[in-house]
């Protein structure tokens, strides 16, 4: 079986789902260069080389990330075929060789410019925000279920606290090397380190290593690179529902809708973060330091949510987020006002921080996880779809309206439909699809 090449994690003294949760932390960690904070350091630099301006930039932006978010269901339905560790590796070098190609860019005029800058901010997106971090967060899901949302919960605190750094160490990389050897060194990297490392360690999940999840006795049976044990499910594991079954059952909706909502808000707000301040009266030293109290925040209660969705119904945790974002929209118009600021910041840390417990925890355990890479690219592909419109649909109300606040009303829609989906009656499907998962070629 290919799980146990190049070694054999069965034979380890300790459970490998440990060494999978570090090493697919580091994998979401090198999704930094195609993350909206990675790409935006180098924004400037595209843009005198280019001979783009920014709003041109900002609409390839706009196209290329679209884009890449409606792909992104094809990319979950290749993990769930060819395994994490076959889709990690291809979206690594992938990454790496768009970065080496963005490295050249040269003057352009604006059609060319714009065809060219679309496609490769779409690859940047796709292999980096996409596939790199759907394919280490959904290997992490299948090793763990009795303890999927703390361990998950804790590898986005970690995500967290680090990804907030890369910005500052991509600037000193930079300012060392230039903008265009900064990405070649970036991509070298990528390719012989993180590709080294996805091929050593990754392993799509423990069926395939004749292992059970959470650590059990070893299985008997084969496993394909999905975790279906063939002929059926692994022990542990209940029936799973398929992609299609998923996105017609209203819990999916539910958790997705708040999540969807907090990437597009949270993307334009960082976006606009500057301007937002001119509007409500602060300046530009004082409106960036509300993102310190907000780390603090968010990080312990993704912790927090983490034990709770091992613990609670999962469903609570996206009501409890949705009723926090309606706060938070309601009152970051009104960050000018010390008391509304307090109100805002911490129902923004702590939705922050419930949306990535959920991401972790939820689509495991309400759809199981035979069919997780599908419904899980479903849901990626409407947050990378949202960040992308976000800071777009925010200036678009802004120049109408004059106002951010308008944005934020116009936001509550998102979290207001899932509150009122988790409020009607209705009964949700508890028994999912239990025909056997098609074979898959053990890669």
């Amino acid at each position: 079986m290919a799980g146990r090449k190049p070694f054999d994690p069965g034979g380890l003294r300790f459970y490998y789902g440990w060494v999978i949760l570090a090493v697919g932390t580091v994998g979401m960690l090198a999704s930094f260069p195609g993350q909206t904070a990675g790409v935006s350091v180098f924004t400037e630099h595209l843009s005198e080389a280019t001979g783009l301006s920014r709003l041109q930039l900002a609409l390839a932006y706009l196209i290329g990330t679209t884009s890449s978010g409606l792909l992104l269901p094809i990319g979950g339905r290749w993990i769930d075929v060819f395994g994490s560790r076959v889709v990690g590796f291809g979206a690594a070098i992938g990454l790496a060789a768009t970065l080496s190609a963005l490295s050249f860019v040269g003057p352009m005029d604006r059609t060319v410019g714009l065809v060219v800058m679309s496609i490769g901010f779409g690859a940047l997106r796709f292999c980096g925000q996409g596939l790199l971090t759907l394919s280490s967060r959904t290997m992490i899901s299948q090793w763990f279920e009795r303890r999927r949302g703390l361990v998950s919960s804790g590898s986005s605190a970690a995500f967290a606290f680090v990804f907030s750094l890369t910005p500052t160490m991509l600037f000193a990389l930079v300012e060392l090397s230039g903008f265009r050897w900064a990405w070649r060194q970036l991509a070298v990297g990528l390719a012989v380190g993180l590709g080294g490392l996805i091929l050593m360690f990754y392993r799509s999940t423990p069926e395939e290593c004749g292992l059970e999840i959470d650590g059990g006795e070893p299985e008997t049976a084969q496993a394909g690179p999905t975790g279906a044990v063939e002929g059926g499910q692994g022990a542990a594991d209940p029936p799973a529902f398929t992609r299609d079954e998923a996105v017609r059952d209203r819990r999916f909706w539910i958790v997705t809708l708040p999540i969807f909502s907090m990437s597009v808000v949270g993307t334009a707000l960082t976006f606009h973060i500057i301007d937002l301040g001119n509007e409500v009266g602060l300046d530009e030293s004082t409106i960036v330091l509300i993102f310190v109290p907000i780390a603090l925040i968010s990080i312990p209660i993704t912790l927090v949510g983490g034990w709770l969705a091992d613990t609670v119904p999962i469903i609570g945790l996206a009501v409890a987020m949705g009723v926090l974002q309606v706060v938070m929209y309601l009152t970051v118009g009104e960050l000018g006002d010390p008391q509304w600021r307090l109100v805002a910041i911490g129902s923004w840390g702590a939705s922050s921080g419930l949306r990535a417990a959920l991401m972790a925890a939820a689509l495991p355990r309400l759809f199981g996880r035979r069919h997780l890479g599908a419904i899980a690219g479903a849901q990626m592909s409407a947050l990378v779809i949202g960040s992308a419109l976000g800071p777009f649909l925010f200036a678009w109300i802004e120049a109408a309206a004059g106002s951010y606040r308008r944005a934020l009303w116009f936001s509550l829609v998102g979290p207001l439909a899932a509150l009122a989906l988790a409020a009607a009656p209705g009964r949700d499907r508890a028994q999912p699809d239990v025909s056997p998962a098609p074979t898959s070629p053990n890669l």
